[in-house]
């Protein structure tokens, strides 16, 4: 019985894989296209309206998608109000926002004349991923993963055919076609339109109700807080110093980025597995050994990104960005302690506690813009670079300081049992191997990889037991 979740937890993540990974595959292969189509300043509308978008969505749904999962996973639960109450609070809080939303474009400019459009696409999206996440909770796991495939291949062709006709509006609507097809597809496939039941109802569990959206309003102050923290940076640095500046730190984040793909196809079959496992001493034992092995998986993808970083970025850019290579190594540590940290979350997302969640995240946001205020302008009167690399120092002390109040607060919670010296070990190790990288000291060449074998080292005997736990008892 303990091996089955284990493997249930692996097959999950391979499944989770194959839907994630092609999807992102298949963006990043239409870039060129969408670069082609769209004019500079066509494709930053797009990008502004779009990241709008996805700001508003758990505004306006409450974030309740996320208490959808949660709550829906629970054997115990009663899945016809699960579904209900997640879709009158996302309703209800739509409502809301088209009200104010005439507002919206006095202070945002982009948004004149796609307004209804950007409304839409809050709405399609909300309601999809509320059919997607319902059918998780289901157990259709393969069906989620082949949605966001289709989601992904549809998109990709209203694109090619709205595009070259209605350019920024195309691509919205494209978004927006996309999410409600494979919505209703989720919707009828899973045959959830059994478990719609009307708010008057006796059938209606309003104390569930009431539970899920106090578990769901903590999420949304922290999902602002987690987009501050992703995007402040990039304003201030624009405010500080330069676009230039910015343009050269934004090419150097797409390579850390390369974690957090990797580590999202991890994320949806944990949050299964986390929550199946309802015994208090075999949640400790689980977490425990999963966290081991996640750990040293991000350890060591780290410290192999920070040993090649200088080389991927000589064909991953232009001439101009090569410098950027140097904010890799700092980011790619702020991108470790990212996970960590969101792996630690799911411990408040099993015991309930997203309020916890929410504050530390808040403290999280609240150490980057004070630190991004502070070393941006400083480094940046020594040079426009170093103003952008203190914007990468700053990421990475407030992630830091959430893993570390994470670590430590969510004991309260669930005693996880942490290899202490290993861990410490890696951080110093992965330390010290990003400053020889960035700083590039004598005999960096022989440093920098001989490092990342004494990490691998260290680690791979973690990683080692788990795969032979999972096929010693095939």
């Amino acid at each position: 019985m303990a091996q089955n979740r284990y493997k249930r937890l692996m097959g999950n993540t391979i499944i989770f894989a194959i839907g994630t990974f092609s999807s992102k595959v298949l963006v990043f292969l239409m870039l060129p296209f969408y670069t082609n189509i769209l004019s500079t300043g066509e494709y930053g509308t797009v990008d502004a309206l779009i990241n709008v978008g996805q700001l508003m969505i758990p505004i306006a749904s409450v974030g309740i998608n996320n208490a959808v999962i949660r709550f829906g996973l629970e054997n115990n639960t009663d899945k016809n109000s699960v579904l209900s109450s997640g879709l009158y609070t996302i309703l209800a809080g739509f409502a809301c926002l088209a009200v104010v939303s005439p507002i919206l474009r006095y202070f945002m400019d982009f948004m004149s004349g796609y307004t209804i459009a950007v409304l839409a696409f809050v709405l399609a999206s909300s309601l999809r991923t509320l059919c997607i996440q319902f059918a998780l909770s289901l157990g259709y796991n393969k069906m989620y993963a082949a949605n966001g495939i289709g989601n992904t291949f549809l998109n990709i062709i209203l694109n090619i055919i709205l595009l070259p006709h209605y350019r920024v509006m195309g691509y919205i609507l494209a978004n927006i076609i996309a999410d409600l097809v494979l919505g209703l597809v989720m919707f009828f496939l899973a045959k959830e339109y059994n478990y719609i039941v009307s708010p008057f109802s006796k059938r209606y569990d309003r104390k569930l109700a009431k539970q899920m959206r106090q578990y769901a309003l903590p999420l949304v102050p922290q999902t602002v807080c987690q987009w501050i923290i992703n995007m402040s940076d990039r304003y201030l640095i624009i405010f500080f110093i330069n676009t230039e500046a910015n343009g050269l730190y934004a090419a150097a984040n797409k390579i850390p980025n390369v974690l957090l793909i990797v580590a999202n196809l991890f994320a949806d079959a944990w949050q299964i597995s986390a929550v199946k496992e309802s015994d208090p001493k075999e949640q400790v034992d689980f977490f425990s050994k999963v966290l081991g092995a996640y750990s040293s998986i991000a350890f060591i993808g780290s410290s192999g990104l920070i040993m090649v970083s200088k080389f991927v970025m000589t064909f991953m850019v232009g001439k101009d960005f090569f410098i950027s290579w140097r904010f890799i190594p700092i980011l790619t540590l702020a991108t470790t302690f990212g996970l960590l940290s969101t792996f630690l979350a799911s411990v408040y997302m099993l015991k309930l506690r997203s309020r916890n969640s929410m504050v530390t995240t808040m403290i999280c946001a609240g150490v980057n813009i004070v630190l991004n205020c502070i070393l941006i302008p400083t480094l940046g009167k020594i040079d426009p670079f170093y103003g952008a690399l203190g914007a990468g120092i700053a990421t990475f002390i407030s992630y830091f300081v959430l893993f570390m109040i994470r670590a430590i607060n969510t004991q309260k919670y669930l005693k996880i049992r942490w290899n202490i010296k290993k861990t410490v070990c890696s951080v110093v190790i992965l330390f010290v191997q990003a400053i020889i990288m960035s700083v590039q000291t004598p005999l960096w060449f022989v440093l920098v990889p001989a490092l990342f074998v004494l990490l691998f080292v260290l680690n791979a005997r973690e990683i080692l037991l788990s795969i032979n736990k999972l096929l010693r008892r095939g």
